[in-house]
This record gives structure tokens, C-alpha cells and sequence, in this order.
């Protein structure tokens, strides 16, 4: 399968992103209200943060993630910190290079803006596919009952996932 990452560094791009988060928020079963779940997915481009969409041979999207710098908590000030805000896949290719190549292009982007993030930080869905996936590069540290269904969040170091994506990106060069 053949794909390409673009950063959302326009309004096409931006567009394209919120549209695909918008059409993919019922089939993806969020445990968020729909005004939570826009809040969260449309504050990276309200804020100027970053967000990606990755996009098939036909220039569909089939992919989108956003993150921003800091947390609520301390009003964005801890910009050590990165919290994802969504990741979303088109379901054909929820299992395939995509998430790897897509989460080694994040930890690049984060490299090499030297802003001196330390930790990355993220929620979910309590799906027991999920937690298996993200269990092996980062630690839930919290869990929250919503009146849609129990969310967890996850934490890890930013050079730990750093040296996991670049993991993954040495398996596939091994094959």
C-alpha cells in the first residue's frame, strides 16, 4: 500500500484533517462527548500546533494525528511535555506500516523541532487491542470513568519512543 505524510501546514491540509476526524468519530466509537472530541481534535490548528494527515495514491486521506505542547493542567505552560490528541486510521489500514511509519515521522518531527520534549502523553479507548498496542512503548498512569465508556491515559518518555519507532523502522529495513 502506498501513502504519503503531509503536516497540515495550510488550510487545505487542515480542512482535509478535521473533515476526516469529523467522518470517523461515530465509526470509532470515542468514550468523549462530540463537543469534547472537537475541542480536543481542532485545538492543534486553533493553537498553531502540529497535526498530520497521511494520504493514499489518490490523495484521499486515510489517516490523521494532531498533538500539542503542554497540558491543561498547567495551562500549556510545560511545553516539555506533548499530549496526542488523536490518532485516527481509515479502517483498511488499521493493520498495516502506517501506524509505525506514521509514529516514526511524529518522534522525527519532534526531534527536530529541539523544543525539549521529554515526555509524550496520550488517552484511549479502554479496548483491550489498544492497551496490547500501546502497552508495548508506553504506561497507562490513569484511568477515567465518562458517562461514554472508561478512558486511559498513557505516558512515555520521548527518547523511549524515540528508540521504539526507530525499532520499528530497523525490522522492516531487517526483512
Amino acid at each position: 500500500m502506498n501513502y504519503r505524510i503531509q503536516a497540515c501546514s495550510n488550510a487545505v491540509y487542515q480542512e482535509q484533517h478535521m473533515t476526516f476526524v469529523l467522518e470517523n468519530y461515530v465509526p470509532l466509537r470515542v468514550p468523549n462527548t462530540f463537543l469534547l472530541t472537537l475541542g480536543f481534535t481542532s485545538a492543534p490548528i486553533l493553537l498553531e500546533e502540529e497535526c498530520f494527515i497521511a494520504l493514499d495514491q489518490h490523495d484521499e486521506v486515510i489517516g490523521a494525528w494532531s498533538y500539542l505542547y503542554g497540558t491543561e493542567e498547567y495551562a500549556y505552560y510545560n511545553t516539555e511535555v506533548i499530549q496526542i490528541q488523536s490518532v485516527i486510521l481509515s479502517a483498511p489500514y488499521r493493520k498495516t506500516r502506517l501506524f509505525a511509519q506514521g509514529l516514526q515521522h511524529l518522534v522525527r518531527h519532534i526531534d527536530q523541532s529541539r523544543r525539549g520534549v521529554k515526555e509524550v502523553r496520550f488517552w484511549i479507548a479502554a479496548d483491550p487491542k489498544l492497551k496490547r498496542l500501546c502497552s508495548k512503548f508506553a504506561k497507562p498512569t490513569s484511568t477515567l470513568l465518562t458517562p461514554q465508556g472508561i478512558v486511559e491515559e498513557y505516558r512515555v518518555p520521548f527518547n523511549q519512543l524515540y528508540n521504539y519507532a526507530r525499532g520499528l523502522q530497523s525490522k522492516r529495513h531487517a526483512r
